[in-house]
């Protein structure tokens, strides 16, 4: 079973954040493009942008109430950029360095070579901790982080082995991150939800928008528009995921990011929008938990976010004073929706070609195509078999499932791309945007 706080799903080849200039198209309404989407893809959808210290929302629903500016919604990863924040507030406290290792409570965390992991290791993704711990094994499958305690993750950390000197490579680790706002709690005696609140969410004037269990939480639904179950959370791994908020509240958060209103936090947020490391491709680096990207010649940051029910998609562009924000009630991808809505000179994606008619595949002939693709030694692309089923992941990405259209052909239908084999299984061409990166089997 998967389970997976999902990342990206429509950015996958090297160099893909590295976003080209288009022809400006004539602006179309928000509300107007959520709708088009909805005819497509998702169940509700919530949007705000920011613009020159003007705000605009829009919400649109294909059944349901119609959300609005303040509808609740799991906002899945982008928690992290709250985690990061909580970090860089402890430096400018001097409570701590990002340099320093993190060892708190006897929690100890070492290398492959026997070096102490450091605070900024983990908010970089460049710890060497895997995506999951290996020890999750969740009573209930639809919630399974909820009954991921301290026991248990003193427990795999004392077991596990790291195979890479820190700081050598980008592995995006929701354990890190959850790891990381346990740390910086158990340093201030208390749980992460109680820091955030204290430290973050209440000095941004952000409490009535952004939170924790909050009671007005909208139904979330899987990728077929399915009901599915809420997701818990422990002190352990809630900062890797666990904050529900508003399009209102989220985009106050990114006017707090961008310094538009005054607020204490403005110095840990310029540690946070710094670039810190390469990431999961090179034409995105990473700052603490944010991700880095090249626009018309401004510098984007975002982060998206997912669990099993709700997406979310959350862009800065720092630079003219714009922000936006697009948040699902199911798990659809929609940062092509939020890009597009930061700067209409990026399209939006092309839908039709994740509708196609597919094959069944034996799954012997599936498994044997399963392995890792390297184009870089930076950025691979992992493909499991699981019956007959297959999956791609890219680095630093989410999991996503593959259909064939051919025995050796496969498309996607969370993105526009599609994969093809060699006939001696020894490489793979990915088609994605006009771009053909080729991946050589390890």
């Amino acid at each position: 079973m998967n389970h997976r706080l999902t990342r990206r799903h429509c950015l996958l080849a090297a160099g893909s954040l590295g976003l080209p200039a288009f022809a400006q198209p004539e602006t179309a309404p928000m509300q107007d493009l959520l709708e088009a989407r909805l005819r497509e893809d998702g169940v509700a959808l919530a949007a705000g942008r920011l613009s020159s210290g003007n705000s605009e929302f829009a919400g649109a629903a294909k059944r349901g109430t119609r959300p609005d500016a303040d509808s609740v919604f799991e906002v899945g990863s982008i928690t992290k950029t709250f985690t990061a924040l909580l970090l860089a507030d402890a430096v400018v406290r001097g409570e701590l360095k990002l340099e320093d290792a993190v060892e708190v409570d006897g929690i100890q965390l070492r290398d492959s070579a026997g070096q102490p992991l450091r605070w900024v290791d983990i908010a970089t993704h460049r710890s060497g901790l895997p995506r999951l711990a290996s020890n999750m094994a969740p009573a209930n499958v639809d919630d399974p982080y909820a009954d991921y305690d301290e026991v248990a993750l003193r427990a795999f950390l004392k077991s596990w082995q790291p195979g890479v000197a820190r700081a050598s490579r980008f592995e995006y680790s929701n354990l890190g991150f959850g790891l990381l706002g346990h740390a910086l709690a158990l340093r201030q005696r208390t749980d992460y939800a109680t820091l955030l609140t204290r430290r973050v969410l209440e000095p941004l004037g952000l409490q009535r928008h952004i939170g924790f269990g909050h009671a007005a939480l909208l139904q979330g639904h899987d990728a077929q528009g399915k009901p599915v179950p809420a997701w818990h959370f422990q002190s352990t791994t809630a900062g890797a995921g666990a904050l529900h908020g508003s399009a209102r509240g989220l985009l106050r958060y990114a006017d707090a990011a961008m310094g538009g209103y005054e607020h204490p936090l403005k110095a840990a947020f310029a540690l946070c929008l710094q670039r810190r490391a390469a990431g999961g491709a090179p034409a995105n680096p990473i700052g603490l938990a944010w991700l880095l990207a090249s626009l018309n010649g401004c510098t984007l940051f975002s982060h998206d976010g997912g669990t099993a029910g709700f997406s979310s998609s959350l862009w800065l562009d720092p630079s003219r004073g714009r922000a936006s924000v697009v948040l699902a009630n199911a798990q659809v991808p929609v940062g092509d929706l939020a890009l597009h809505l930061l700067d209409e000179s990026v399209p939006l994606r092309d839908l039709a070609a994740t509708r196609q008619a597919s094959l069944t595949l034996p799954a012997d002939q599936l498994q044997a195509l399963a392995g890792v693709y390297a184009v870089t030694p930076q950025f691979k692309l992992t493909i499991r078999a699981d019956g007959q089923r297959l999956f791609a992941q890219a680095t630093g990405q989410a999991e996503f499932e593959l259909f064939a259209k051919a025995p050796r052909r496969f498309f996607a239908k969370v993105t526009p791309l599609e994969i093809e084999f060699d006939a001696d299984g020894k490489a793979l061409t990915l088609f994605q945007g006009g771009a053909t990166p080729r991946f050589v089997r390890e």
